[in-house]
């Protein structure tokens, strides 16, 4: 079987209903085994949905929220994926939630991998849900086309659920070239999952990665992993 496409007016409509769908499979999730975790990307597209989420009644504190993905700066950078969930999600009453960053002190974020890996390994048992976006060339969390470490992340054994990359090279990952990222089977193995992208020219990205290899455009990865597990909510 494969994804649920669902197409919105507005990206207000969109948001709205990914909000609602988030706070359902939550409330699931805690009312069947007394926590949820709940993995989720930086960028602009999710913030509304955070700011949703964030005066939603939900039992906060019975969830860890963690992320897809962090470029290896502290909260302090404009760039950094923490900053923005900090900002948009852990506030009002979702501030009760419990964090788990990926950026820690160490130099790079290969030489936090290990620490990371045992810090994430009870929430990926699977992920209950995860929120995921897309770039303009076919990347999700940090699995850029072509970067270092990408083949790595994305065929890792089971239980290995993050991974370094190094996005040198790559466009769309600008200056902030060391990542951490979750790895292929912490991703497809998620009990439930919402990839969320805006604009038409999104919509032709998301056409050509359907058609592609998970090589080229590594969102496919996701996708086909995922399957019926996926909504892809989109709105112009």
């Amino acid at each position: 079987m494969k994804h649920e496409f669902l197409a919105h007016a507005t990206r207000e409509e969109a948001a709205d209903f990914a909000a609602r769908m988030a706070s359902g499979v939550l409330a699931a999730a805690i009312e069947d085994a007394g926590k949820a975790s709940f993995m989720v990307s930086g960028g602009s597209s999710p913030a509304p949905v955070f700011n949703r989420l964030s005066q939603t009644d939900l039992p906060w504190d019975r969830v860890t929220v963690g992320l897809v993905d962090e470029r290896w700066v502290g909260p302090e950078h404009a760039g950094s994926n923490e900053a923005l969930v900090r900002q948009h999600l852990l506030t009002g009453k979702a501030g009760a939630a419990g964090f788990l960053p990926m950026k820690t002190a160490a130099e790079t974020a290969g030489a936090a991998v290990g620490d990371r890996m045992l810090a994430y390994q009870p929430h990926c048992d699977p992920i209950d849900l995860i929120l995921l976006g897309m770039g303009s060339d076919g990347h999700t969390a940090s699995w850029f086309p072509n970067s270092g470490g990408l083949k790595a992340a994305l065929h890792a054994s089971e239980g290995a659920t993050v991974a370094a990359i190094d996005a040198t090279g790559c466009e769309v990952a600008g200056k902030l070239t060391d990542r951490m990222t979750l790895t292929g089977p912490a991703i497809i193995d998620s009990d439930a999952a919402i990839l969320l992208i805006f604009g038409e020219d999104k919509r032709e990205v998301l056409d050509s990665a359907l058609k592609a290899s998970p090589e080229d455009m590594p969102v496919r990865y996701a996708i086909d992993g995922l399957g019926p597990r996926l909504t892809i909510i989109w709105a112009p």
